[in-house]
């Protein structure tokens, strides 16, 4: 069990550097309120684990190859593009639409796709869980999957943190503040999909 812990206190550490999905549950939150950001977070947290698995499994090997993870690469580059856009052409009254309107599946969804924007975290998956076996950290199957699911759990624990954080300040989130709150995300998401292709292409 010692494992999952070292698995779980790596996974806050690395929860600890800001990312665009970090940044659209709690938009989520504030604009939608808990259920919504959690269902975001179930939908991030499966994509997580879904990489880890591919990286147990030698998927990452097929990314070593540097014409494979330049287009995979700058694909997940544009979605994230993509998502940037449509927070900046969002007017304010849409996040109040989207409170009554939004299924929990359609957020769950929403956390899928965002995560799958950046495929590369396979690579990060595999250094990770590569360092581990190799240094013997972690020892055979049975404590490798203890560590990831560590990983998995601080990941779920950290938004959820984060989607409550959210949901504490929706009841002063104003027509006005949704506007800016919708830009600011835009501006974030599109600056890292450009920071993202940028270290592709140069």
């Amino acid at each position: 069990m010692n494992n999952f812990w070292q698995g779980l206190g790596f996974g806050l550490v690395l929860q600890v550097s800001v990312g665009p999905v970090c940044i659209a549950v709690l938009h989520k939150g504030l604009a939608q309120g808990f259920r919504q950001a959690f269902s975001m977070v179930c939908g991030v947290a499966l994509v997580d684990a879904f990489y880890i698995v591919l990286s147990l499994v030698g998927i990452s090997a097929i990314l070593q190859v540097g014409p494979a993870r330049k287009a995979v690469g700058l694909a997940g580059a544009l979605l994230l593009f993509y998502f940037g856009l449509r927070y900046l052409r969002a007017p304010a009254h849409t996040v109040l639409v989207e409170r009554q309107d939004e299924s929990p599946f359609r957020s769950f969804a929403y956390g899928v796709g965002l995560t799958l924007t950046n495929p590369l975290t396979i690579l990060f998956w595999a250094g990770v869980l590569g360092a581990m076996v190799s240094t013997r950290t972690v020892r055979g199957n049975d404590g490798l999957a203890l560590f990831a699911l560590g990983c998995i759990a601080a990941t779920l624990l950290f938004l959820t943190a984060v989607a409550l954080a959210g949901h504490s300040l929706e009841r002063v989130l104003s027509d006005q503040l949704s506007m800016w709150l919708n830009r600011a995300v835009g501006v974030f998401l599109i600056g890292f999909a450009v920071k993202l292709g940028a270290d592709l292409i140069l």
